[in-house]
């Protein structure tokens, strides 16, 4: 017996999706492939453990500093046509990178590069949240995460491969991928029709109308809370936490990291799934909950084993936190509203930046688990503002 014709006709994901998860992939797998190598590049030229952080931050400051106006370009030239321009401004800088024979040069192009990763970050979500219709939005943001998370994955795998080769190789492997993802979202994606280009042209910023939604404020909220936790203070602290707490050679930390991803990528689908069928609020709530016990828990631990299982339980949080997110989000702002989706990603952006500033000065002074602590309190102030959103509302018209 065939199953209901209601779920027949309303669970296949547009063709778009499955193509900005496979740009989202491709992407992943050559920055993965040249993050590690960064540091170590940049140590080449003889500089301080400062110089070397600065060019690892220069990304996301830059990033930051061009998200406004990346989305107003995005009103003028389409997101499909900026996605593409901004894969290939990266492409470009990150190949400059791979040549440059000085510090200076390898800064300024790696900066650069942030105003290429802003002009894509606005664009593809504008992109995913066109495509997707509101029933199903909850698994086009899993599946779309997804892509990143299994990159992520591979990325690093195979990193060793190509240095080996050459320190240079990474950085051209990245270029290779970021073009090849400008081919597919130029040859798979419609061209923007006209209509939604003059839409874009003259949408108001809306932004007074956005930060009186709850459900915008929250979403704001949790995505810097999960910059400042999960990207920031996350990746700071369990490094540090294996080596001088429990012990243990650096590479234990990657694996601990690579077993949570395997954990969260496992829980995307389910996590889509709840988003779409118990609602972005109730999943919100499970996933902002989960990541908040499990940094209390990274508190007061003392074992790695203990320590691999809670990262796993945190990675299950932040699947759901990451597809309900986006959902609501996709339910708030329209995708002619490029203002309102710059803003969610500066939140991030910013998060991701303090994060580890905090954590490290919490750390001088205090220790790990205040610091791990003050992350909590985030999370559960976001956890508050999800709270008191609407159980149930319309979702924004595109």
């Amino acid at each position: 017996m065939g199953r209901p014709r209601s779920r027949v006709r309303g669970e296949r994901l547009p063709g778009q999706v499955w193509i900005l998860a496979g740009v989202g992939f491709t992407i992943a797998v050559g920055f993965g492939v040249m993050s590690p190598v960064l540091p170590v590049y940049a140590r080449m030229f003889g500089v301080s453990s400062f110089l070397v952080g600065l060019v690892v931050s220069s990304l996301s400051i830059l990033r930051l500093a061009t998200m406004p106006a990346s989305s107003w370009l995005m009103r003028f030239t389409g997101p499909k046509e900026m996605a593409v321009a901004g894969n290939l401004l990266v492409a470009l800088t990150t190949f400059m990178i791979g040549i440059s024979d000085s510090y200076w040069g390898v800064l300024l192009w790696r900066g650069l590069s942030g105003f290429g990763s802003a002009m894509y970050g606005v664009s593809s979500m504008a992109l995913l949240f066109a495509a997707a219709p509101p029933l199903l939005r909850g698994r086009a943001n899993a599946v779309s995460s997804g892509g990143f998370v299994l990159g992520a994955m591979v990325g690093p795998a195979l990193g060793g491969l190509f240095v080996a080769i050459s320190i240079h190789a990474p950085f051209f492997f990245y270029t290779a991928a970021l073009v090849v993802a400008a081919v597919v979202l130029q040859v798979g994606l419609p061209r923007t029709p006209a209509e939604t280009r003059r839409v874009l042209r003259e949408a108001r910023t809306g932004l007074g109308d956005l930060a009186r939604d709850r459900r915008y404020r929250a979403v704001i909220l949790v995505n810097f809370t999960t910059g400042w936790q999960t990207y920031g203070v996350r990746s700071l602290l369990i490094p540090l936490f294996v080596v001088e707490v429990v012990g243990k050679p650096t590479a234990w930390a990657g694996i601990a990291f690579a077993i949570a991803a395997t954990a969260q990528a496992a829980c995307l689908p389910l996590a889509g799934w709840g988003t779409d069928r118990l609602g972005r609020r109730f999943m919100l709530l499970v996933g902002t909950g989960l990541t908040a016990a499990m940094s209390v828990g990274f508190a007061w631990n003392k074992s790695y084993v203990v320590l691999v299982v809670m990262m796993c339980v945190y990675s299950i949080g932040a699947s759901a936190t990451g597809s309900a997110a986006g959902a609501m989000l996709a339910d708030t702002v329209p995708p002619s509203n490029s203002s309102g989706l710059a803003g969610y990603q500066m939140a991030g952006d910013i998060g991701s930046i303090l994060g580890p500033l905090a954590a490290g000065a919490i750390l001088d002074v205090a220790s790990m688990s205040w610091a791990w602590l003050a992350g909590a309190v985030l999370i559960l102030t976001a956890t508050t503002l999800v709270w008191r959103t609407p159980k149930a509302v319309q979702p924004a018209a595109g």
